[in-house]
């Protein structure tokens, strides 16, 4: 997954700048961190001002929760909130075919999204990549292929519009939106980019037509939260299981 960062530059400008060296040898020593007694006043008033700013901005309340949604397998309620919001997103932002949504189970970087008020950091918490929402044309055998793929390496994760069953490592029952994957039907899918791109070893998807909106999956999250509390509503997932052993 992409993160930008100024110091990766720079190593690389430096690096390309001097002759090339052989490493001989690598060493590291651990020092405790103790307790702070001092600090410049000077670095806690300019930082001050920033904080301010940054606590306001991830503060800000999106949606109430109604309940813990926990990072499991096979079924994952938080992934299952995540792909609901991407799938939604894809829907009204991107092209209204979209019909079935992923997220690959790694990429949840916390465990636990508790019960009560839903904020932006939080979201930030959840999904701190800056990876874009893509949608792709697929044809039901490689959508197979690749819910194969979760069965055997996770035991499933977040999805939407999905429902199956892992049997011996191997995705069987599967229901798109209801109704028996056709292996020869073209499906509207949304992923990430990373997904997209071959992150996590499956390549099908590369050279297959797609959307790429540009359209970061942390926005998509913060959007569908306001868009749900703007209407009343909050976060439950569905109670039925999307994917089950």
């Amino acid at each position: 997954m992409k993160i930008k960062s100024f110091l990766g530059f720079f190593l690389i400008v430096f690096v390309g700048c001097v002759p090339s060296q052989r490493i001989q040898k690598i060493q590291y020593s651990g020092y405790a961190v103790g307790q702070v007694k001092q600090v410049d006043s000077s670095y806690i008033k300019m930082l001050s001002t920033y904080a301010d700013s940054v606590n306001k901005t991830m503060g800000e309340f999106l949606v109430e929760n109604e309940t813990d949604l926990n990072k499991e397998t096979p079924n994952s309620p938080l992934g299952n909130f995540l792909t609901d919001a991407y799938l939604w997103a894809a829907k009204t932002k991107m092209d209204s075919r979209a019909e079935i949504a992923f997220m690959n189970h790694g990429g949840v970087r916390i465990n636990r999204l508790g019960k009560g008020p839903i904020k932006r950091g939080m979201i930030y918490e959840v999904m701190p990549f800056d990876n874009v929402l893509v949608l792709v044309e697929v044809k039901g055998n490689i959508l197979k292929d690749y819910l194969d793929r979760i069965a055997f390496e996770g035991g499933g994760g977040g999805v939407a519009g999905v429902s199956m069953r892992i049997e011996e490592k191997k995705a069987v029952d599967i229901l798109i939106n209801g109704e028996p994957i056709d292996l020869s039907r073209t499906y509207y899918m949304v992923n990430s980019d990373y997904q997209v791109d071959g992150g996590g070893g499956f390549t099908a998807f590369k050279k297959l037509t797609q959307n790429r909106s540009g359209y970061l999956q942390r926005d998509a999250i913060i959007d569908y939260c306001r868009s749900n509390n703007l209407a009343g509503k909050k976060i439950n997932t569905e109670p039925k299981i999307r994917i089950r052993k």
